[in-house]
């Protein structure tokens, strides 16, 4: 498989980003920023790695992860972990 062109890249990412939806429609709550701290969640990055990965400081890196427990209904980085476990 050759490289992606930009639009190609692009398709990918919509058809994969309605596919998880798809199997997880409570993610639709999240805002932007939030899936993008929720997919750095599922690594083994620290907080303090997430925010230099995402520049934003570990503050707002702490403060996305409290609203996305609340709106997944999940207490702590360890029940996402188990709840969303077959995220790639």
């Amino acid at each position: 498989m050759g490289i992606l062109n930009y639009f190609e890249y692009m398709a990918l990412a919509e058809s994969e980003h309605k596919r998880l939806l798809e199997a997880y429609p409570e993610l639709k709550a999240l805002s932007k920023r939030e899936l993008e701290v929720f997919a750095q969640l599922l690594t083994d990055k620290t907080q303090a790695q997430i925010a230099n990965e995402l520049f934003i400081t570990h503050s707002s890196v702490h403060f996305h992860c409290k609203n996305i427990y609340k709106k997944l209904k999940i207490n702590s980085r360890r029940q996402l972990l188990i709840k969303y476990k077959d995220i790639e």
